[in-house]
C-alpha cells in the first residue's frame, strides 16, 4: 500500500501557506460601538452606517425587516493612502466549520437541506469599490426580503479586502508575496422575534482525508433558522456487529450557524483505513436538549485504498513482505559469492606468486651449485 512522504508533504504545505496564506481580521461583533474598525493595516478603514431598523447598537448589521421589504444599507470606506485603492467585496452566507465555529467569510462549507432562504440570494452588492487617494466612498448593499414571512434569522457576512497585485522584486527578479488583510462584517436579518426550538439531525457518516489524515466524518445538520449555542458532541465509531470502540472524539462549546452542516471529524489516529461496515454512535447536547443517533456506513476497498494513498503519517500494521525478504536474501547471497570469488582469486594469485618465487629461488640455487669450484 502506497504511503506519502511526510517530509515532502510538510514542505509542500509550507509552500502553500506562504503563497496563499494571509493574515485575516474578522470584524463580526468585536468592533467599536459605532461600527468603525480601528486597524488600518490594509490601507483603508470602514464604518458601518446603522439604519433606523437596526435592532441594537453593534459593529454588525442586525436588522428587523418585513416580508417583501427592500432596503439599501451602507458601509463607509475611507482610503488613507496617497494612491488609488480597490476594495474587493464578497457576500457570503454563514456556515459552520468542523471546529464548531461560525464562518462569515468565503468558504466551501455546506448548508443543511432545511435552508429555505439563502443570504446570498437576498443581499446583493458590487464586486469591488475603487477609492481615490485620501477619499471616502459608500459601499451600498441591496437587501430584498422574501415575500413569505418566516421565523428565525438569516445570517451572513460581507468581506472587505484590498485588491493586491503581485509586485516584482527587481533584486531577485522574483515575485514578492504580500500579506492580505480582510475584514468581515456580520449581517443578521429577521422578521419576527419568535424563538425557535433547537433541533439538529444526523445526516450521514463516511470516510475522508481532511488535511491528508484518515478520518471518519459525521455530518450533523442544524434544522432551525437560529444559532445553536453551547453544542457538545461525543462520537464513537464501532464495528458493524461489535461494541468495541475503534475511534472516538468529543468537542464542547461549539456553535452552529442557522440551517448549516457541521462536518464533525473523528480522527483515526494515524491508522490505515480498512474496508468494511461500521456504526457511528453520536450523542449531542445543548442546554437541556439531548439527541442521540446510531448510524451505519460502509467503506469500500477502493475508497480505503484511495484514502490510504492520500494520507500521511500512517501507522500501518504490515504483514510479511516476502518480496523485501527475497531481495535481502538475494543481496546476501550475491555478497557471499562476490566475497568468495574475491578470496579465491586472491589466493590463486598469491599461490602463483609463491610458485614463481620458489621457481626463481630454485634456479638461483642451481646456478650457485654449478658455479662452485671443485
Amino acid at each position: 500500500m502506497k504511503k506519502k512522504d511526510g517530509v515532502k508533504f510538510t514542505f509542500l504545505a509550507l509552500i502553500i501557506s506562504i503563497v496563499f496564506g494571509g493574515v485575516y481580521t474578522y470584524a463580526e461583533e468585536s468592533q467599536t460601538s459605532n461600527g468603525a474598525n480601528e486597524s488600518d493595516a490594509s490601507g483603508f478603514t470602514y464604518q458601518v452606517i446603522h439604519p433606523d431598523n437596526q435592532n441594537k447598537e453593534s459593529g454588525f448589521f442586525d436588522l428587523k425587516m418585513t416580508p417583501g421589504q427592500k432596503q439599501t444599507v451602507e458601509i463607509k470606506l475611507k482610503n488613507h493612502s496617497k494612491e488609488d485603492l480597490t476594495v474587493n467585496v464578497k457576500i457570503n452566507g454563514a456556515k459552520t466549520n468542523p471546529n464548531g465555529v461560525i464562518e462569515y467569510g468565503p468558504n466551501k462549507l455546506s448548508d443543511d437541506k432545511s435552508m429555505k432562504f439563502k443570504f446570498t440570494d437576498l443581499v446583493k452588492g458590487p464586486e469591488s469599490v475603487t477609492l481615490k487617494p485620501e477619499t471616502e466612498e459608500s459601499l451600498k448593499l441591496e437587501i430584498a426580503m422574501p415575500e413569505t414571512e418566516f421565523d428565525g434569522i438569516i445570517l451572513g457576512g460581507i468581506q472587505l479586502q484590498r485588491k493586491e497585485e503581485a509586485k516584482k522584486n527587481d533584486e531577485n527578479k522574483g515575485t514578492m508575496v504580500i500579506n492580505k488583510y480582510a475584514y468581515v462584517i456580520g449581517m443578521r436579518l429577521k422578521e419576527t422575534d419568535k424563538e425557535l426550538p433547537l433541533d439538529i439531525h444526523f445526516v450521514k457518516a463516511y470516510g475522508a482525508t481532511p488535511d491528508f489524515r484518515n478520518t471518519i466524518v459525521i455530518d450533523l445538520g442544524n434544522k432551525q433558522a437560529t444559532i445553536m449555542e453551547e453544542l457538545n458532541v461525543e462520537a464513537q465509531i464501532l464495528g458493524e456487529k461489535s461494541d468495541e470502540v475503534l475511534y472516538e472524539s468529543k468537542k464542547i462549546k461549539m456553535r452552529m450557524a442557522p440551517n448549516s452542516l457541521l462536518n464533525f471529524p473523528v480522527s483515526m489516529d494515524g491508522q490505515a483505513m480498512k474496508a468494511g461496515n461500521y456504526r457511528a454512535h453520536v450523542l449531542a447536547t445543548s442546554g437541556d436538549k439531548r439527541w442521540e443517533w446510531n448510524g451505519t456506513f460502509s467503506i469500500t476497498k477502493e475508497e480505503a485504498e484511495k484514502f490510504n494513498n492520500e494520507a500521511v503519517g500512517l501507522d500501518q500494521e504490515r504483514g510479511i513482505d516476502w518480496k523485501l525478504i527475497g531481495l535481502i536474501i538475494g543481496g546476501i547471497v550475491t555478497l557471499v559469492i562476490v566475497v568468495f570469488l574475491f578470496i579465491r582469486l586472491f589466493l590463486k594469485k598469491n599461490n602463483q606468486k609463491k610458485k614463481l618465487k620458489n621457481k626463481a629461488k630454485n634456479k638461483q640455487q642451481k646456478r650457485k651449485k654449478h658455479s662452485t669450484p671443485k
